[in-house]
């Protein structure tokens, strides 16, 4: 089980360097690229725009003159833009600033190269990844609808007009603020913003009035109106319990894990009991047969020589190791129901030492042979001298 664990944590691991070094190597070419690839949508979104505004000047200035340029397949959308040509660009780096603007503040326009500067409008839209506004009637563009906008039942007009998206960096955050010296509200605009704890407030600034920074507050939001309808799901539906929990069976079946996740993926932390009991069985089996080794000096138990098995079993008494029983404790209760149905039981322990004892007493008083045959040695060899003599 060690193992699998092991191999799991070092395959993640493994995953995670090679996802840093990717995404480390040529970081810095990559940001280049992708800058000029932005700079270049940029460069041809204001080419667009310009060129459809000059062409609507012109055929203004020109009147019943102007060239027929509304033919073909323009002849409906001549001097509008398309719709992928209006949205923002989102920055690739994923690196956005925080301008401390959002939907409902008013803005001036400051951009030196924006074509409505120095007018106030509230935010329609912001775009946070793209560093963008939109303000309510500000940068208006005329749009060509696509013709999947035209395939609904209400007439489509061919060509509408949208606010444009704005650099957030082009425009400035219009606060109220009070003259220290007339009193008098007006508003001012800001040309810095700090935040702090999702607070925002004057940068550089230090209201005399409260000798303190002076927070802007955020816009309240407006509460979306939603309109009832008879095909309308009913809240009692909604809050209806369906499902009760229970701790008696999973919310899922179990075969729902399997087809959400690859069964045999590497990255697997989850496994099924009868597998990890097979491999903590397997784990034991390696323990146990390490601890073998060990103490038999790193030979197996069954290939050890007698004088190595007496020499294990003195080093394991001496550092006070009990040895393990081989027989299991399943193993011995089959063997004493076996050894009772034949009338059979085992000796208790006292019983086999008293037997060995009167075993041993009842020899010495015999006498042993090798005595016998000393004893009788000198009268069998008197006797034969005696013949002899």
């Amino acid at each position: 089980m060690q193992k699998l664990l092991k191999r799991t944590s070092q395959v993640e691991r493994q995953a995670a360097r090679r996802q840093r070094v990717y995404r480390g190597k040529n970081a810095s070419d990559t940001r280049k690229l992708q800058q000029q690839q932005l700079k270049a949508a940029n460069i041809a979104r204001r080419e667009v725009f310009v060129s459809a505004r000059q062409a609507q000047r012109e055929d203004w200035h020109l009147g019943p003159l102007a060239p027929r340029r509304d033919v073909g397949a323009k002849a409906e959308t001549y001097g509008a833009v398309p719709v992928r040509m209006v949205e923002a660009v989102e920055k690739l780096d994923g690196k956005w600033k925080k301008w401390g603007i959002r939907q409902g503040d008013r803005v001036c326009v400051v951009g030196a190269k924006e074509r409505e500067r120095n007018k106030i409008g509230v935010v329609k839209e912001v775009t946070e990844k793209a560093e963008s506004c939109k303000i309510k009637g500000i940068n208006m563009i005329s749009i060509a609808t696509p013709e999947y906008m035209k395939t609904g039942s209400q007439p489509t007009p061919p060509v509408q007009t949208n606010e444009g998206p704005i650099p957030l960096s082009s425009v400035r955050l219009v606060t109220p603020l009070v003259d220290p010296f007339t009193g008098k509200t007006r508003d001012v605009i800001v040309n810095e913003i700090a935040m702090t704890n999702n607070r925002r407030y004057i940068a550089n600034y230090i209201d005399p009035t409260t000798n303190s920074f002076h927070y802007i507050p955020w816009p309240a939001k407006e509460k979306p109106e939603f309109e009832d309808n008879n095909d309308d799901t009913l809240r009692i539906d909604v809050e209806k319990e369906t499902w009760i929990p229970t701790l008696l069976r999973a919310p899922m079946p179990s075969g729902v894990i399997d087809e959400l996740r690859n069964k045999f993926s590497k990255f697997r932390t989850r496994h099924e009991d009868s597998y990890i009991d097979m491999l903590e069985d397997f784990d034991r089996k390696s323990e146990k047969r390490q601890q073998e080794l060990k103490w038999g000096g790193g030979t197996p138990r069954a290939m050890l020589t007698p004088v190595q098995e007496l020499n294990r079993q003195r080093r394991m008494e001496r550092l006070g190791v009990e040895e393990e029983n081989g027989l299991t404790e399943d193993v011995l209760a089959a063997i004493g129901e076996t050894m009772a149905r034949r009338g059979k039981t085992l000796p208790a322990r006292e019983e086999i030492e008293m037997e060995t004892a009167d075993t041993r007493m009842e020899d010495e008083a015999k006498g042993s042979p090798l005595e016998e045959a000393e004893m009788v040695e000198p009268d069998v060899m008197m006797e034969k001298d005696e013949k002899s003599g």
